[in-house]
């Protein structure tokens, strides 16, 4: 994975990890709030989380972003697994169990979910100019059903870790199913809970609509299912 950040960032973040270690920790410690994440987790790029139900055009977002075919896309479910996207000089894949054992990778604290998650996460590097100095995370497509789903990992839990890391999180939501219910449902109010400020709600594939009544019926329905799982006054902006 290529790290090339400029010296100016890394200036910064010396200087912000200074002021966690002296001023925030103490204060931290007296109230009894939760450690800052440590700094083998927050040098890493900057980074993009993808969520959304399946065929909510995650992966064709993010090939449209980069311009090129990186993930395989289609209606039916086609990848259950994570995938860190980011910038290499030359094109590489990595499997889960290497890129939990990279110490210079900082993704170390994703082992504690198992080898059920390793097997279900890896990284992907291209020499793309629209990937320099940053990591998009495409997830697996949410599943909007009735009762539990298993996957053989925490997947709310998973998708909290990569969120509290995460600069910007992109929710995308099919027209088609604008549902909130089962993991979508789950993700909202506890993935999400608290993260408000850098999630952003996404309409996606509204090129399809052949009327504004149509899209006004699937806006509209897509606001009422939100209104009932995300407990505010106002919507976010969508």
């Amino acid at each position: 994975m290529s790290q090339q950040v400029p010296e100016v960032v890394l200036e910064v973040e010396a200087r912000a990890r200074e002021l966690y270690d002296q001023v925030l920790q103490p204060i931290g410690a007296r109230f009894e709030f939760d450690p800052p994440p440590p700094a083998s987790e927050t040098r890493g790029l900057p980074m993009v989380l993808f969520l959304g139900n399946h065929s909510s055009g995650k992966s064709s977002f993010v090939n449209h972003l980069v311009g090129e075919e990186i993930q395989r896309t289609g209606i039916a479910p086609i990848d259950d697994g994570f995938t860190i996207i980011t910038h290499g000089d030359e094109p590489l894949a990595r499997d889960g169990t290497t890129v939990v054992t990279n110490p210079e990778l900082p993704f170390a604290d994703l082992a504690r979910f198992g080898p059920q998650l390793t097997s279900h996460l890896k990284l992907v590097q291209r020499p793309f100019p629209a990937l320099e100095g940053l990591s998009l995370v495409d997830s697996p497509g949410m599943i909007d059903a009735a009762g539990d789903v298993e996957r053989g990992y925490d997947f709310p839990g998973v998708v909290r870790w990569f969120a509290e890391r995460a600069d910007v999180i992109l929710l995308l939501f099919d027209p088609d199913k604008p549902g909130t219910t089962g993991e979508t449902l789950q993700v909202l109010t506890e993935s999400l809970a608290g993260l408000d400020h850098k999630l952003l709600l996404i309409f996606n594939k509204v090129d399809r609509f052949e009327t504004m009544r149509d899209y006004a019926r699937a806006y509209g329905a897509l606001c009422w299912n939100l209104s009932k799982a995300i407990p505010r006054k106002d919507l976010p902006h969508i």
